[in-house]
């Protein structure tokens, strides 16, 4: 994905020196969905797993999981600055305030394939934190992966979401379907004891 930006908010690949600040994200992310002992991952298991490091690649040699990054050029008390950000406007040198860039976001998705319409896009997680909500970084950030799903020759987004959560009015927006009440599809996962336990009976 190129980096896609607007008004001084970018979109772009997840760097190796961003995944200490993804995993705080990801905390935020679980204390927000009132599940908070639920993140057992550290650096070194995104590392591996999201092919960071080249030595130390999953088993087959491809990565597990693609991650995005929302960043933010803010001013030295930790606003996001949109007048020195744009190049469209002129900022006097002398009394400008350097810029810094901040992660305010992230995003963990993955290829999935469906039997019936192909290869898919499954977004595990996307996260921007409370205090930059509101001012239309999640539709760029939802819109930029959108076109991350389009240039890799997805068939669809998949996704899913807490029923609490006021993201869902979001999602229906920007036009996804809740295949719960659509289509009568129930989401079930095997934890590792249930799979361990399966397979010890």
């Amino acid at each position: 994905m190129a980096t896609r930006t607007d008004n001084g908010v970018s979109v772009r690949p997840t760097g190796k020196d961003d995944l200490p600040e993804v995993i705080a994200m990801i905390q935020e992310l679980a204390d927000f969905e009132q599940m908070p002992e639920g993140p057992q991952l550290t650096v070194d298991d995104l590392v591996r797993d999201g092919g960071f490091d080249e030595q130390r690649r999953p088993a087959d040699g491809a990565p597990v999981f693609h991650s995005f990054v929302l960043e933010a050029s803010v001013d030295p008390e930790g606003v996001v600055n949109h007048e020195q950000s744009t190049s469209m406007r002129t900022v006097d040198a002398a009394s400008a305030r350097p810029l810094t860039r901040k992660l305010i976001g992230y995003a963990i998705c993955y290829y999935s394939y469906s039997t019936w319409q192909g290869k898919s896009l499954a977004l595990e997680d996307i996260y921007i934190r409370p205090a930059y909500r509101s001012n239309g970084y999640g539709e760029l950030f939802f819109r930029a992966l959108a076109q991350h799903a389009r240039n890799m020759r997805c068939s669809r987004l998949d996704f899913h979401v807490l029923n609490w959560n006021p993201a869902t009015k979001f999602y229906r927006r920007m036009g996804a379907i809740d295949l719960t009440e659509a289509e009568n599809w129930h989401f079930y996962r095997m934890q590792k004891e249930a799979i361990d336990r399966l397979l010890t009976e």
